[in-house]
């Protein structure tokens, strides 16, 4: 599992832990901040495909699509996740031709803390 982690803060916030996919992965590069519950998707490669976050938490799942053509920057996902002292979220990325299309080139998943840890 290939993961970056960075924790950010001060003692008048709440730390932000990001958690990341590997980067240049074919399927595209992904990011959760816990700080918000945003989901960051980026396409790498200019190949007509879109670039899809599945992601998967206790209470739920969903999907967070880049749909604005390759290297064209982020698109960002916020959610409400359950926050608590053990919740997690497991994520990865795929590649897929259109909103339902098979998924393609997925990404190692990546499970990182939706409360964060600072």
């Amino acid at each position: 599992m290939a993961a970056v982690v960075l924790a950010t803060g001060s003692p008048a916030n709440a730390a932000t832990t990001e958690f990341c996919t590997q980067p240049g992965a074919r399927a595209g590069y992904s990011c959760f901040y816990s700080n918000g519950d945003i989901i960051g998707v980026n396409d790498m490669f200019k190949d007509g495909l879109r670039a899809v976050v599945e992601w998967r938490t206790d209470d739920g799942y969903g999907e967070c699509h880049d749909a604005n053509g390759a290297l064209n920057g982020w698109t960002y996902c916020n959610y409400d996740f359950t926050e608590g002292k053990n919740k997690i979220i497991s994520f990865r990325v795929v590649a897929r031709n259109g909103a339902n299309g098979a998924d393609q080139f997925p990404t190692v998943a990546v499970v990182g803390w939706i409360s964060g840890r600072g």
